[in-house]
């Protein structure tokens, strides 16, 4: 019987290009101590109509009062949007809801999907 590769050179790990790869594996075996800061690294992105959706869920005023500015777009249903770990609660997903005209351009406004913080480019504007 005829010795893969990895039997070959004693490794007992497969090296299947099918199976997914940890991001923190430093790829010698190792993982990464230092994982990303929570706030900075998205998890995944999500089409903008789901956003959209599980933030419908949370009836939150601060959220809506937003979302009724003049100046306020919301993203477009098909719009690959991040989810960002939120800060505040450190569980959910900093989900974006769409973009509103500040004084230095325009700011994106996310929302928390368990804790319902409201954040409108960096100013938090309620933490639920």
């Amino acid at each position: 019987m005829a010795k893969t590769p990895s039997q070959k050179s004693g490794g007992s790990e497969s090296s299947d290009p099918s199976r997914p790869t940890d991001p923190s594996d430093a790829g010698d075996g190792t993982r990464d101590a230092h994982p990303p800061e929570i706030g900075t690294s998205y998890t995944e992105v999500e089409p903008g109509w789901q956003a959209v959706r599980s933030l419908r869920r949370l009836r939150n005023d601060a959220l809506l009062a937003v979302m009724l500015r003049p100046s306020f777009q919301p993203v477009r249903d098909l719009e690959l949007v991040r989810v960002l770990r939120c800060p505040h609660c450190g569980d959910g997903g900093l989900r974006t809801a769409g973009s509103v005209r500040a004084r230095q351009g325009r700011a994106m406004v996310r929302a928390c999907d368990t804790c319902a913080a409201v954040e409108v480019g960096e100013r938090l504007l309620n933490d639920g």
